[in-house]
């Protein structure tokens, strides 16, 4: 199918990600926003294109929950979007074309997102304060203290990411391989 159509696909997946992220979870963490970055340096491209439907969908996200609860924007936040950048990195790496792959990739993505936050954590202050020593043994256990946390970004990620590009198999059964959106010609 043509690049709308896949365009189309992502608009609707990344609306599904604002919105899980506003529901109550059975996992704190659980999102579906890493599978989509995942997607998206698999199949979207221009990459720019990439980059603003996942950073855009995540900015989208934190003002929402923000206007929600006042806690959507925080100071480590950079960190997070950093860590979505790699993980579409990670995507147009890994080019998820089968389960197992997809499954890696989601495994990557959680792997990536929990230590690239958590140094985000350990390193900026929160209003004015480090809520870490500074050291070694600060951010060992940030990222200790962080693994609660982690069980609902890997179970998104590792559930998530295969069904994302299994769906997006079924819609986009009849687009070439090689079509990604922002190309209206698929090379063959």
């Amino acid at each position: 199918m043509s690049a709308k159509v896949t365009g189309l696909f992502v608009f609707a997946a990344a609306l599904l990600c604002v919105v899980l992220r506003l529901l109550p979870m059975p996992l704190e963490n659980l999102s579906m926003l890493g599978a989509l970055a995942v997607f998206c340096g698999a199949r979207v491209r221009p990459v720019w294109l990439a980059v603003l439907a996942v950073l855009g969908t995540r900015l989208v996200s934190d003002a929402a929950l923000h206007w929600r609860t006042g806690y959507g924007f925080y100071g480590s936040m950079a960190f997070d979007y950093a860590a979505y950048l790699f993980v579409l990195l990670a995507g147009y790496c890994l080019r998820p074309r089968t389960t197992s792959r997809a499954l890696a990739a989601g495994l990557v993505s959680a792997v990536l997102f929990f230590l690239i936050s958590n140094t985000g954590a350990w390193c900026m202050p929160l209003n004015g304060q480090y809520l870490y020593p500074q050291t070694a043994q600060g951010l060992l256990q940030c990222l200790v203290n962080g693994l609660p946390f982690a069980r609902g970004t890997l179970a998104g990620d590792l559930l998530l990411t295969p069904l994302l590009f299994h769906v997006a198999g079924l819609l986009l059964v009849s687009r070439p391989q090689s079509a990604v959106v922002g190309s209206e010609h698929a090379a063959s």
